[in-house]
């Protein structure tokens, strides 16, 4: 009679066990299909955030190649002042903003990559000194400024001044400006392209590598500085510390 009862006792912990395991591995299933779930959801939006994005990027694309021919179709008749006046201007994001001043600030203490400088220009109309990041290009001895976004603020400031700043940790160095005709631009994009594609390639039609006379189209919609040498600004501190 005890081993009866012992062996109906074994029974019923070996059905708990065994019960207890099947909800354990249940559980363990459903927790499975609910990360595949997750994570499928997790790819679709991303999928569906890429797909928005080259959408985007095909839409300006399209925008832009029509833009183009329309300058190209025009070029004939519109004077050089009518085209800069209608040249594009590639307006910063937000998000664009907040890496500028944060890159802008990495720059300004010394960081940065060679041509990586802060551009100080003088408001035309406040006369306030406004601040950002940019690449010098060096080309044949030479130093110039472009402006990949078009006639940007800072771009009308440096005309009406007629001079601008390069600070870089506590050195500042002055230059006149020289804006480039639309003649001697196509070299210049060419090289600032060719040199700066990762991160100015967003601001062309072109790809970088195209030959130069492929450039001649778009000149108007680009701004390019020569940088005056310091010597030639009389009465102007070419360098000076910056406290």
């Amino acid at each position: 009679m005890p081993n009866d009862v012992t062996q109906v006792r074994r029974t019923k912990l070996d059905a708990l066990t065994i019960g207890a395991q099947a909800a354990g591995a249940l559980a363990v299933g459903a927790l499975a299909v609910g990360a595949l779930a997750i994570g499928a959801l997790a790819i679709g939006r991303v999928m569906i955030g890429r797909s928005r994005i080259r959408r985007l990027e095909i839409n300006e694309l399209v925008v832009g190649r029509l833009h183009v021919m329309e300058n190209v179709t025009t070029a004939s008749t519109a004077t050089a002042g009518e085209r800069k006046q209608a040249a594009h201007f590639s307006r910063p994001t937000l998000f664009d903003r907040s890496i500028n001043k944060s890159f802008g600030l990495l720059v300004g203490v010394g960081l940065g990559l060679r041509h990586n400088y802060l551009l100080q220009v003088r408001g035309r109309k406040s006369g306030r000194i406004y601040s950002t990041p940019i690449n010098v290009l060096e080309r044949g001895g030479k130093r110039y400024l472009v402006a990949a976004r078009g006639y940007t603020q800072w771009v009308q400031n440096a005309v009406a001044d007629g001079a601008v700043k390069l600070k870089k940790g506590r050195r500042s160095q002055e230059f006149g400006v020289r804006l480039l005709s639309d003649e001697e631009k196509p070299e210049i994009l060419k090289s600032y392209l060719d040199r700066y594609r990762l991160t100015v390639q967003r601001y062309f039609l072109l790809p970088a590598g195209s030959p130069s006379q492929a450039f001649v189209p778009f000149t108007a919609d680009y701004p390019v500085f020569e940088l005056t040498p310091p010597s030639e600004m009389p009465g102007r501190n070419s360098v000076s510390a910056v406290p």
